[in-house]
């Protein structure tokens, strides 16, 4: 009975192995063979301009306003590095963050107009200051949340868990809390890992983009969540391939294999949507996108493909994140920060 028992475990723990095997397989293929698509490559699309080397890594996008780049890093919460659009001058500004705050690894500082805003979701926090005197102060107690963009005014769109499944709701920092419209994400196998995305605010206008990952799809909706139309990228991936278990013991849901990422990094201006593809064309050699990564581009107005060009590794870097502020995109690199001048 024993001998039998050893025998079970083995073969299911082989079986395990196989099926991991087999997927990450599966998934290599589809970021390296073609994918029956073809992109549009026009020359001359991005300029390279000036950089700028941070000396440590952690950094991230907070933020632009008033011609000026504001720069976040994950292990000074209270600390933000003011940068000039050429990226030739840089300014640190100080935070002043209330006593006995306590951040987590999901913390995010936000620069929009003349407002500064801390964000924490796990805790759920929203703290809010001003320009002027940069005293950030608990502006009220969000739902807790996954990802989270400023839409105007004391407005924000999160991202939350209701039911088992991500959601899109408005929240508002006044009596008015948050609002749930009927959800925009659509579910394909668990509900959570399948709709993950990136949610994307459109300058200047009242829309909002959320480019899920793992499938070819993207939605536009207003700022009150009413759905405007719904956008597909170039490729052919409509279904998340993606396998997830339960795991009983910690009461959790897991990626149980490596995903198909489709759509990587997401950004905007006010005319074009800037997505970082993960999967080759057609048209492309593998060995030629070694070094580069892939941005597509559609027309924020209807959604449709325009054009693609590459952003070419930048010493033995990725681009890690990126934001495209009016005709110029900052891309990071690590420790380093990229400015691209656009020509379209």
């Amino acid at each position: 009975m024993m001998f039998k028992r050893i025998i079970s475990l083995v073969v299911c723990l082989l079986g395990s192995v196989l099926v991991i095997i087999l997927l990450c397989f599966f998934s290599n293929g589809f970021r390296h063979n073609k994918n029956n698509f073809i992109r549009l490559l026009p020359p001359a699309k991005v300029t390279p301009g000036n950089i700028l080397d941070f000396k440590t890594g952690g950094w991230n996008f907070a933020g632009y306003s008033s011609d000026s780049i504001y720069i976040g890093n994950l292990y000074t919460p209270d600390k933000l590095v003011k940068v000039d659009s050429d990226l030739r001058d840089t300014l640190a500004v100080k935070l002043v963050i209330p006593d006995r705050t306590k951040l987590t690894k999901g913390y995010f500082n936000l620069v929009v107009d003349n407002s500064v805003y801390t964000l924490d979701g796990n805790q759920p926090l929203l703290l809010a200051g001003t320009h002027r005197d940069r005293i950030l102060k608990h502006a009220s107690t969000p739902p807790y949340f996954t990802q989270a963009i400023h839409i105007g005014g004391n407005s924000f769109v999160l991202r939350v868990v209701q039911a088992g499944q991500n959601k899109l709701v408005t929240y508002r920092t006044d009596s008015a809390g948050f609002r749930m419209p009927a959800n925009l994400l659509e579910k394909q196998v668990d509900g959570i890992f399948c709709t993950d995305g990136n949610l994307v605010k459109i300058p200047n206008s009242n829309k909002i983009i959320y480019v899920y990952y793992y499938r070819n799809q993207f939605i536009c909706a207003d700022d009150n969540l009413n759905l405007l139309y719904k956008g597909k990228t170039i490729d052919t991936v409509s279904h998340a391939h993606i396998k997830v278990d339960y795991i009983k013991s910690l009461n959790e849901t897991t990626i149980s294999s490596p995903p198909l990422y489709v759509n990587k990094q997401s950004a905007a201006n006010e005319k074009y949507l800037f997505v970082h593809s993960a999967l080759i064309a057609d048209n492309e050699v593998a060995e030629s996108l070694e070094k580069v990564s892939v941005i597509d581009v559609y027309a924020v107005k209807d959604g449709k493909y325009q054009f693609s060009f590459y952003l070419p590794d930048f010493r033995g870097n990725k681009i890690r994140d990126f934001r495209v502020y009016g005709q110029s995109l900052y891309a990071l690199y690590d420790h380093y920060l990229y400015k691209y001048q656009l020509n379209f």
